[in-house]
């Protein structure tokens, strides 16, 4: 049952079709004014994400589908030779909750004794870790792959702070990697409405958020990104990124660099061992 009508202002048949840019063509705009001003586009800290990293000691090769289902094919763990163990990511808003919920995994199965056991396997291909998990793919090297776990502390957005050590057992450990950095500059497009004899009000918006790659083939590529999902990627550093304002057409005007980031996201922390 419908809450409310929906009119719509066109004849039958016809409807509206949002204003899209195209972000390719956006960032062009960017990178000839930074060019002409003789600068670049500078490097933004992204928040890792979470892994946990767990080795197979049942003996025999475990297979099963990655749930973050990127491909048709099965992964395939060997117990034997040099690439043994599961990468796996966990799920949560936050550091915080995802090392949470792989501490909860560590305890359930005692992976750091068993490691990616039958029982966590059954539970994998039974969706009982939904709610946990959002990825697990392998082959890898345990020790190699829990190496490249290093100490982060993490400014959030908000202004807290979150301290995430490295955790290492006999068969599993979990952690994140250092802080990878993403070539980023915010959209700004100011829009106002006024009323009757009234001075316009800016509709709020902290734009969107358009990070740039280079291909394999050394073409530029752009990706936008929801400036409420940026701010849980780069955390303090969103308020460092470069903001070009333009028009709702798509024309660039001017280009904001902002304030020098804050201090790197990595410090010496004393590595947790059990």
């Amino acid at each position: 049952m419908s809450l409310g009508n929906d009119f719509n202002t066109f004849s039958t048949g016809k409807s509206w079709t949002e204003k899209v840019l195209s972000g390719d063509a956006l960032w062009r705009q960017v990178k000839k004014l930074l060019e002409a001003n003789g600068a670049s586009l500078p490097a933004t800290p992204r928040r890792p994400d979470l892994r946990l990293i767990c080795e197979n000691l049942t003996g025999q090769t475990l297979t099963f589908k990655n749930p973050g289902d990127h491909s048709s094919k099965e992964e395939s763990i060997p117990a034997n030779g040099d690439s043994t163990a599961v990468m796996m990511m966990i799920k949560g808003d936050t550091l915080a909750d995802q090392y949470r919920n792989a501490q909860t995994l560590v305890d359930r199965y005692d992976l750091g004794k068993n490691g990616f056991s039958l029982e966590l396997l059954a539970d994998l291909k039974n969706g009982h870790l939904s709610d946990l998990l959002a990825e697990a793919y392998g082959p890898a090297p345990f020790a190699a792959q829990s190496d490249k776990l290093k100490p982060l502390v993490w400014k959030m957005s908000d202004g807290s702070q979150q301290d995430i050590k490295p955790q290492q057992y006999q068969a599993a450990s979990f952690g994140v990697r250092p802080a990878t950095e993403e070539k980023v500059f915010i959209v700004d497009i100011p829009l106002a409405v006024h009323g009757t004899g009234t001075v316009g009000e800016r509709l709020e918006s902290d734009g969107i958020v358009i990070a740039v790659s280079t291909d394999a083939e050394g073409n530029d590529r752009t990706r936008p990104i929801a400036a409420s999902v940026a701010r849980s990627y780069y955390g303090a550093y969103f308020d460092t990124i470069p903001v070009a304002t333009a028009s709702p057409f798509g024309k660039v005007h001017s280009l904001k660099m902002q304030k020098p980031a804050p201090a790197a996201p990595v410090r010496a922390l004393t590595r947790g061992k059990k």
